[in-house]
Parts: C-alpha cells; sequence; structure tokens
C-alpha cells in the first residue's frame, strides 16, 4: 500500500477526530476585522458600543460628540473583576476569529467573516491581559481564571460554533461538553 493510498482517509480521520486540517487556507486577521465599524453610522464604532451597552453606570464620552467612551463600571466576567477605565478592556470574540478559521470559516466570505467577527453575541469586554493571555485558543486550551464564569463561557463558546455551523471533532464535542456540564 503506497503512502498516497492513505494519505487523504488519514487526513480526513485526523480532521474528525482531531478538527484540523493539513490543506488550511492561511489565516489573515483583516479578513475578519481591518477595523471596528459604525453600522448605525452614529460616531460609536462596535467596540464604543458594547462600552455603552454593558456599563454599570453611565458612561463618561472622551469628547462631547458622544463618539468615544472614556469611563464607566464594567464587569469583566473573566476574573469576576470590576473596571471604570474603558482602557483597561478588550473586545473579546469568545470564538477567536482563527479558531472559527480553523474549524471551518476560512472558507466563508469576506462578509460572513465580518459578520461572525462583530457579532454581539460572540463579544465581551474582559481585562486586556486575559484577553491577550487567551490569544485564538478554544475552551480545551484556555478557560476562564474566574472558575463561576466557566460553564457559562463553554456554553456561549458552543452556542456560537451552532449558530455558524462550526466544525467540532468528536474530542472537542466530548470534552467542551464535559466543560460545560452537559451529559
Amino acid at each position: 500500500m503506497s503512502v498516497r493510498s492513505i494519505s487523504k482517509p488519514l487526513v480526513a480521520l485526523s480532521f474528525f477526530l482531531f478538527g484540523f486540517s493539513t490543506a488550511a487556507i492561511p489565516y489573515k486577521c483583516t479578513e475578519w476585522l481591518p477595523r471596528w465599524s459604525d453600522f448605525d453610522n452614529d460616531c460609536q464604532d462596535t467596540r464604543h458600543e458594547l462600552l455603552i451597552r454593558f456599563s454599570l453606570s453611565p458612561v463618561r464620552f472622551t469628547h462631547n460628540n458622544g463618539c468615544k467612551v472614556d469611563a464607566g463600571l464594567w464587569l469583566d466576567p473573566y476574573t469576576g473583576n470590576f473596571y471604570n477605565k474603558a482602557s483597561d478592556l478588550d473586545v473579546e470574540h469568545i470564538v477567536p476569529l482563527k479558531w472559527a478559521h480553523d474549524h471551518g470559516g476560512a472558507e466563508w466570505s469576506r462578509e460572513r467573516k465580518r459578520q461572525f467577527a462583530e457579532d454581539m453575541e460572540n463579544l465581551w469586554l474582559v481585562d486586556d491581559g486575559h484577553n491577550q493571555s487567551k490569544g485564538h485558543k478554544g475552551p480545551d486550551q484556555w478557560m476562564p481564571p474566574y472558575a463561576p464564569v466557566g460553564k457559562v463561557y463553554v456554553r456561549r463558546f458552543m452556542a456560537i460554533v451552532k449558530k455558524y455551523d462550526l466544525h467540532l471533532s468528536v474530542v472537542e464535542y466530548e470534552h467542551f461538553s464535559a466543560l460545560a456540564g452537559e451529559p
């Protein structure tokens, strides 16, 4: 039996079990999110819309035009800490863009990638350091340090995966289900 005759079945089996493909399209962040959008043309991009929406107190803007948020009160679900400076927070993709790319999103149109990147259901405001430590990892490689949010995080992650019909391997599905506390 030649290497060629077993290579296709081996690649298919490895993707099914482990969720990776050796023929992946290179990931380019700019194809997903060149910059935050201002969909309603009110001068507030997606980041500032989130800061306004999720502040637990009235926000303060950097200028009178009300475009950029400077301060408010936010609860970071990953740490359980409160923050009052907008600059201390990053917009976090619960399902990271590269993770989505590697699990079926690579084939999407630029419009679909952009829709995913700015889907409010897939965005949280979190401490910038924890967002950077998570990087492109899924729940099998990274979990929030604040344990009470762990199951909520994995359930949201799985809901976004389902919403966008991303591909989970059997191993990932079983692991994520266990982390979410599902039978």
